[in-house]
């Protein structure tokens, strides 16, 4: 039935049997992960051949592994309930309901990889939110799939077997597109010079990555303000130029969802907070 999604699959080790059945076991132990280990080479013994899948799941007990690259997805894991969704509404998008697995600790939403982009396993905007990507760029990554069972007992159950596999939307490839920490232009990160341990911009992405675990809808204002409180401080002791710090800060405010107006409020009160101190 899994086929009819194109999905190319492999064995991997079933919690079931005495002891994991993985490849190259037990120089990776399992460390919780029984039933994901793969039984050879997934990327090469990952097929959409009936005979061929017949055969290699006929040795005894074996979860499904599917191979996202050679199936043209792009997986979404979510392993803390409702965080791609709080990141979706915090960006102003709603998740659409695409074909998902429920999983141990939360879900697997099944993408197509999008046209012109071949999307990797980088988490991207998503980064620190309890979220993770299996997608398609070098060798891509693997997913265990529908039908298998955790090391827990839970069963892998899609939501709705006939809900069909939506292309990744727009906002999402572009999320997974950003760095995880804002992108200093050429000019800003000439501008941080360095003290000889790179003490400027390490002290900025600290202040940047503090905005960008904001949670949607929650805290990102707060954060933003006192980043940016802290940003001018740095900044007015000659650290980095204050510009540098605000483009870098913005970008990071945009990430999240907050609008550019309400971002640069919060930018210019956070500088009058700097100067008063």
């Amino acid at each position: 039935m899994w086929q009819s999604h194109g999905f190319h699959m492999f064995p991997a080790d079933h919690p079931g049997n005495p002891e994991c059945v993985g490849a190259h076991h037990p120089e990776r132990p399992c460390n919780g992960q029984r039933g994901k280990h793969p039984c050879g080479r997934w990327s090469v013994l990952a097929s959409d051949g009936p005979v061929k899948l017949r055969a290699m799941f006929s040795r005894g007990m074996r979860n499904i592994g599917v191979a996202c690259k050679a199936s043209g997805l792009l997986v979404v894991d979510e392993d803390q309930p409702g965080a791609f969704r709080e990141y979706a509404a915090g960006v102003g998008q709603v998740v659409e309901d695409t074909f998902t697995v429920t999983t141990a600790k939360g879900c697997h939403r099944y993408y197509r990889q999008p046209e012109g982009v071949e999307l990797g396993n980088g988490v991207g905007a998503l980064k620190g939110r309890g979220i993770d990507v299996r997608g398609a760029r070098g060798l891509g990554g693997y997913v265990i799939g529908p039908g298998s069972v955790h090391e827990t007992g839970v069963i892998y159950q899609p939501v709705d077997m006939a809900a069909p596999i939506l292309p990744a939307p727009a906002w999402l490839v572009e999320a997974l597109q950003a760095q995880p920490v804002a992108a200093f232009s050429g000019d800003h990160r000439k501008s941080l010079v360095s003290d000889g341990k790179g003490r400027p911009y390490k002290v900025l992405t600290g202040l940047v990555q503090t905005v960008l675990e904001a949670t949607p809808g929650s805290d990102r204002n707060s954060r933003l303000f006192w980043s940016a409180s802290r940003m001018f401080e740095h900044a007015g002791q000659g650290l980095f130029p204050s510009e540098s710090g605000r483009a870098a800060l913005l970008e990071a405010a945009r990430r999240v969802g907050l609008a550019d107006g309400e971002a640069e409020a919060t930018l210019n009160s956070a500088h009058r907070n700097a100067r008063g101190r």
